[in-house]
């Protein structure tokens, strides 16, 4: 085990030599162990940072998994929610009337992937009016379209529906019960968070890398979340016992069970697997950034800022490396590839089916 935790640190620092991303923070779930480790730098401009597992760091697109798939959890475990209400039943504002939460949790909605953002479009009002005045781009459920306006959707469905911030309900039902201490929206340590990319030669630490997610303050359904790895461990841990957190019961197996049953796949040629998504989670298929090894019951989800989990249940393992691969620039995509390879590596020397 020593030695394999040695070689995954050769990876990951070969890796920060290789300039793939400044510095990386991991969590290792298995069979109800933990592992934890900081490498690199977490800052390389204006002056080098050393790194550390305090380091907060810029979840981006992981927000959909941790904070708004599983919010929609909860508000269906409440019986305040059902996959195939309506969205517009809860956001009158919407344009169309046939879009269900399932069309938004699995990408088929019809929606585009964003919206253009331009700095004259500075307001939460704008930009939602902007997102309810949107045209369909495509027939809904006839394709998979990766989109940000679904979940910045889910995110305000969340909040009419609870009467709470999205930033206060994930606070009080997710981050409390799931001891997730340092995970936040809008943080107030800016000193602790990772520092992302440099724009307009002013660097972006502390406040969403998001363009979109900045603009409607910070706390948005596709990203604004902060976190460490240890946070994200106990959120792994969580889904690999079937739902259980340090003795209670945070969502039910049953609630576990939906989240790795894929729900839409879209075939590629002669790919027999193609792309899969799950309810907010993508499920492991083509080009999967768990790797190769991964057995089909795994869910993931990556970040734009350089961000990734994996839970593979069958395998009973869990992993989340975080890094700032944003830091000093988005043009840097190297860890793209990278992903893959180590989670080629944890599947197969970790993990309770070894």
């Amino acid at each position: 085990m020593k030695n394999n935790l040695n070689i995954l640190n050769s990876l990951i620092s070969d890796a920060i030599k290789d300039g793939y991303f400044p510095g990386g923070n991991y969590c290792l779930v298995e069979n109800n162990n933990v592992h934890l480790d900081s490498l690199g730098l977490r800052a390389i401009f204006p002056e080098k940072e050393k790194n550390d597992l305090n380091t907060v760091y810029d979840m981006a697109s992981c927000t959909k998994v941790v904070v708004t798939t599983t919010s929609i959890f909860l508000l269906m475990e409440a019986g305040k929610l059902r996959l195939f209400d309506n969205v517009k039943k809860y956001i009158p504002e919407l344009k169309y009337d046939n879009i269900t939460v399932f069309d938004l949790m699995t990408h088929t909605s019809g929606y585009p992937a964003g919206i253009f953002w331009s700095k004259e479009i500075n307001t939460r009002k704008q930009v939602l009016d902007q997102i309810y005045s949107l045209d369909i781009k495509y027939e809904k459920n006839s394709k998979i379209l990766y989109s940000d306006i679904g979940f910045i959707l889910l995110g305000i469905l969340i909040e009419n529906i609870s009467g709470l911030n999205l930033s206060e309900f994930a606070e009080l039902y997710i981050f409390k019960p799931l001891d997730m201490n340092n995970s936040c929206f809008n943080p107030k340590n800016k000193e602790a968070c990772a520092p992302t990319e440099i724009r307009d030669n002013i660097i972006t630490r502390g406040d969403v890398h998001d363009e979109r997610a900045y603009t409607l303050g910070g706390v948005a359904g596709h990203a604004g979340l902060f976190s460490t790895v240890e946070d994200i461990s106990h959120f792994i841990m969580m889904i690999l016992n079937e739902g259980n957190y340090n003795g209670k019961q945070f969502l039910s197996k049953a609630t576990i069970d939906l989240m790795f049953t894929p729900q839409v796949r879209e075939l590629n040629g002669i790919n027999l697997i193609g792309e899969q998504r799950g309810l907010g989670w993508i499920i492991k298929g083509s080009f999967s950034s768990a790797g190769d090894l991964a057995s089909p019951e795994t869910i993931l989800h990556t970040g734009f800022t350089g961000t990734n989990i994996f839970i593979d249940r069958i395998n009973k393992v869990g992993f989340s490396l975080l890094t700032n691969r944003v830091h000093p620039t988005r043009d840097n995509i190297k860890i793209i590839a990278f992903r893959a390879k180590i989670g080629n590596f944890v599947i197969s020397h970790f993990g309770g089916k070894n």
